[in-house]
């Protein structure tokens, strides 16, 4: 019976003494380094929910291409959709947002075909073979024609990068780019 006792205060002892000595070892060791603040977009800034979705029978069609990192405007044309058509609710790392004065009125969220999240591999030997750095592809966007609103923009949500479109857009080519 005495060995009993005994064994049980000495790992009672034993568990007491590996507690005290792992919470020393914590409080003594460094905190584990964090990513930069600066290196993450603002996140401080609250985002509106999207608004409702607005019903257009006639959607505007952006053509929009991703090469190389940079965003372009090819081209915009109106297509009849021969009845209402509600803005889908998707998520996506790009938005196309109007706006009348300050108040977001319409979002729709879109990616490109092929990219996908951001690649942060150390590039050695073993390594995936990276697309993003050389990806050039496009998507065309629906967007209701509507007359409301002042002010379009494309944002890009992981860089939260802002870029101002043409709003009522003309249709056609456009060549320039939606960044410059």
């Amino acid at each position: 019976m005495r060995r009993f006792l005994f064994l049980g205060l000495a790992l009672s002892c034993a568990g007491l003494f590996f507690f005290v000595g792992t919470a020393l070892d914590a409080a003594a060791a460094p905190p584990v380094p964090t990513a930069p603040e600066a290196a993450a977009p603002n996140r401080t800034a609250k985002i509106p929910p999207d608004p409702p979705a607005m019903n257009e029978r006639m959607q505007w069609v952006f053509d929009l291409r991703w090469e190389r990192g940079e965003v372009f405007l090819v081209q915009v044309h109106k297509t009849d959709m021969g009845g209402p058509h509600a803005t889908p609710r998707v998520m996506g790392r790009f938005a196309l947002e109007l706006y009348e004065g300050p108040t977001l009125i319409e979002r729709a969220r879109f990616d490109f075909p092929m990219l996908g999240a951001p690649e942060t591999s150390d590039g050695g030997r073993n390594a995936p073979a990276r697309l993003e750095p050389k990806l050039k592809t496009r998507i065309g966007v629906l967007f209701p024609a509507t007359g409301r609103g002042t002010r379009l923009e494309l944002w890009d949500r992981a860089e939260d990068r802002r870029y101002p479109l043409p709003w009522p857009p003309q249709e056609g080519p456009y060549g320039g780019d939606a960044g410059k």
